[in-house]
């Protein structure tokens, strides 16, 4: 995978669709002018922000020791100005080789959201950056929803992936009752088969990729690039067995990460990984059983609660741990080979809003 430095103020001249030129800047805003941008686009939703704000300056701090990468670990893209309004997104490198895309604010012009989005994967196919991105949604947000939550029947199953997921803050100090049902090992690297083929049956082989559970587990890759800037990207990882038996039937993947580098603390999440074919009392122990076990990383975390993201059927087990779910996210998936239809697919829903509306802009305020 080729990587470019970007310098702050520069712009992207994007993938040409017909006569239709689209321009991104990269990293031409700061920290500070970002941060205020979200403010004034109501991005920080007062439950979202409750959770943030306490730790608002260590954020900052890890949003600025970021960006001094030049674009290997985060990148800013905008457009528009401060006077006429902007839009922005921010992409940065959650393994070696994926890349996730968030925090989406237009303001004044929603269609100036659209120079961004096409601008960035033109950037992305132009330079061959990463082998796959991912953004997280929420299913009620309509805006990412039609255009992302659709991106599947165009683009297809083996390119691209939506799938739904609960997201659950759970207490680091929980109290369980002992499980001798399950027995819960670390991740050794003769459990790699096993950790990828659970993982695929619960998330799909798609996850497997993009998380480069087949390559690198605990992400030491990445983690040497975050390294060059004082923090760290690194990931934990146990499977749950059967007691008495080999049988490999859950795990936990418990990544670190600089705090709200995701707003949502997703770069500090755990992810469950119960299969739906459980009973529910054995879909309960395995949950329970992971999520004591990984609970030990979180042990230092500047966090009280454990950010894990879930199906539906490790719910009830979560909620019995004192865990409160905040809300629902999609985690999409697409492939590098998927960008070009990716663009088409974007601007494509562009076109028909235009059509829809019938005038070529709208005054408005668009936050995703």
């Amino acid at each position: 995978m080729r990587t470019a430095a970007v310098s702050r103020g520069t712009t992207d001249t994007a993938y040409r669709q017909g006569d239709i030129e689209r321009e991104a800047q990269v990293n031409a805003l700061s920290v500070d002018q970002l941060f205020a941008l979200y403010e004034r686009t109501g991005f920080l939703y007062h439950a979202k922000a409750a959770r943030l704000i306490p730790h608002l300056s260590l954020v900052r701090e890890n949003w600025d020791r970021l960006l001094s990468a030049g674009g290997s670990l985060l990148y800013l893209l905008s457009a528009g100005d401060e006077h006429e309004g902007l839009a922005s997104i921010a992409v940065w490198r959650t393994t070696r080789d994926s890349w996730v895309w968030q925090h989406l604010v237009c303001e004044s012009d929603p269609l100036r959201s659209r120079d961004v989005m096409l601008g960035g994967l033109a950037r992305c196919m132009r330079l061959g950056l990463g082998e796959s991105q991912q953004n997280w949604f929420r299913p009620e947000n309509r805006f990412p929803a039609r255009i992302f939550g659709s991106m599947v029947q165009t683009l297809g199953a083996s390119l691209s992936s939506v799938r739904r997921q609960m997201y659950f803050a759970v207490p680091r100090q929980m109290r369980v009752p002992p499980v001798r049902s399950v027995r819960v090992v670390p991740y050794t690297a003769a459990l790699q088969a096993a950790l990828c083929a659970v993982a695929a049956h619960v998330r799909g082989e798609l996850y497997v990729t993009a998380e480069e559970l087949d390559r690198d587990v605990e992400l030491q890759s990445v983690d040497r690039l975050y390294r060059a800037v004082g923090l760290r990207r690194t990931r934990h990882a146990w499977v749950a067995c059967r007691a008495g038996s080999g049988q490999v039937i859950g795990a936990a993947l418990a990544y670190h990460g600089p705090l709200g580098l995701n707003f949502s603390f997703l770069e500090n999440r755990c992810d469950l990984l119960v299969g739906a074919e459980l009973s529910p009392s054995e879909a309960s122990d395995v949950t329970i059983a992971l999520l004591e076990a990984a609970a030990v990383t979180y042990a230092d975390s500047p966090l009280d609660e454990i950010p894990v993201i879930a199906d539906d059927v490790s719910a009830p087990a979560l909620i019995a741990c004192g865990g409160q779910l905040l809300r629902e996210y999609c985690q999409g998936i697409w492939l590098k080979d998927a960008q070009p239809a990716l663009y088409r697919h974007v601007d494509g829903f562009y076109t028909r809003l235009l059509r829809r509306d019938g005038r070529n802009r709208a005054a408005s305020t668009l936050t995703a």
